[in-house]
């Protein structure tokens, strides 16, 4: 506990009012000190991702175990996919019928190639009726009305074959227009259908399963966490008032919590530069120094962050020193308040840069 100002004038009030020793003492001591950043954190495939469902449906078969290596688009999972295949058989159905229709010898475009014809004959035959009636007329073979009925049959006929010719062109267009979209649709169901396979990007190696064979999957859920087959690394949370003396390169020791007391050494390899808001703290990545096999993926861990080490450094004890970095010394028969300057800290030991020798004598009021 941290002697205060209060604290350290309360001691030598009753130090000075009381005969009998009420406090500890000790000196400084020279040893090696060693500042460390505590972080928590966990083991994790390095470059990994979730393979995520993009349709719901039971998973029908897996052909993947956790430590497998697959290759690059291989089939990992198949959801049930009838009602999607289902979706397909009815757009080749589609799309059969839309080439029919689409075809120059289709029944829609006979029939209306047929009445075009018929237009045109029409047409032909009151346009030579009309020519043979405007001689007529100048001879005065025919009546002014009878010319006037043959040009008005002729203009119907032409306005009625330039609406059948209209007519083709615009159903030729859309049956066309259907058969793209028929395509279209097609295409998409077979894009759909493959929403059922999952399979792996790139070569990875499978390192968790969180559905088997039978479950059902939702769009949106995870199923298995893939990742990089050759390397794994430490994701480390660190604290908004460590992360400064956090640095590339420095030494981290970790303890996994699925084995107390033995130690692993790795590097501070990464450290990722925007706060995350969720955790409240920044990530720091780090990599092992040596081959660990049987490491587990997802595994827990606590890890301390070496950020700073002196062979030959003068320490006292945590616990004489108060939080605004004052002692209490003592002077033959008296006491006295001397400022230090601190370096590195631990839960145990302050480094002194400068305020005390190795004669000093610190006193600390006994619990």
């Amino acid at each position: 506990m941290r002697l205060n100002n209060i604290g350290i004038v309360s001691l030598v009030a009753a130090m000075a009012a009381s005969c009998g020793p009420k406090y500890d003492q000790v000196s400084p001591k020279m040893a090696p000190a060693t500042e460390a950043v505590f972080a928590s954190g966990s083991i994790d495939p390095k470059d990994a991702y979730m393979v995520t469902s993009l349709s719901d449906g039971f998973i029908v078969k897996s052909f993947v175990q956790e430590n497998d290596l697959v290759r690059d688009k291989q089939v990992l999972f198949r959801l049930d996919n009838r009602q999607q295949h289902t979706q397909v058989n009815i757009a080749n159905t589609n799309l059969t019928y839309a080439k029919i229709s689409a075809a120059a010898n289709s029944p829609t475009l006979l029939q209306i190639k047929s009445q075009m014809d018929a237009a045109r004959v029409k047409l032909a035959t009151d346009s030579v009726t009309l020519v043979r009636y405007e001689h007529l007329y100048l001879t005065n073979t025919v009546s002014k009305q009878d010319l006037d009925n043959a040009r008005l049959n002729y203009q119907a006929s032409l306005a009625n074959y330039n609406a059948d010719c209209e007519n083709y062109r615009a159903t030729a267009d859309k049956v066309r227009q259907e058969l793209e979209t028929t395509r279209e649709q097609l295409q998409n169901a077979e894009e759909g259908d493959q929403y059922y396979n999952l399979t792996a990007i790139g070569a990875a190696k499978v390192y968790q399963i969180f559905k088997k064979q039978g479950d059902l999957v939702r769009r949106g859920d995870q199923v298995a966490q893939l990742g990089n087959p050759d390397s794994i690394v430490i994701n480390l949370d660190i604290d908004e008032s460590m992360i400064s003396r956090v640095q590339l390169g420095q030494r981290v020791l970790v303890e996994l919590n699925t084995e107390k007391n033995k130690p692993y050494e790795a590097t501070v390899s990464k450290i990722y530069p925007h706060f995350n808001e969720s955790s409240q703290s920044y990530k720091v990545e780090a990599r092992f120094t040596a081959t660990n096999p049987g490491l587990i993926a997802g595994t827990q861990l606590q890890a301390n962050i070496i950020t700073n080490r002196k062979e030959n450094a003068m320490l006292v004890p945590h616990t004489y020193v108060s939080a605004d970095n004052k002692v209490v010394l003592r002077k033959g028969d008296k006491m006295d308040t001397v400022k230090v300057k601190p370096g590195i800290i631990s839960d145990e030991w302050v480094e002194i840069l400068d305020g005390l020798t190795m004669s000093d004598v610190l006193l600390k009021l006994k619990q």
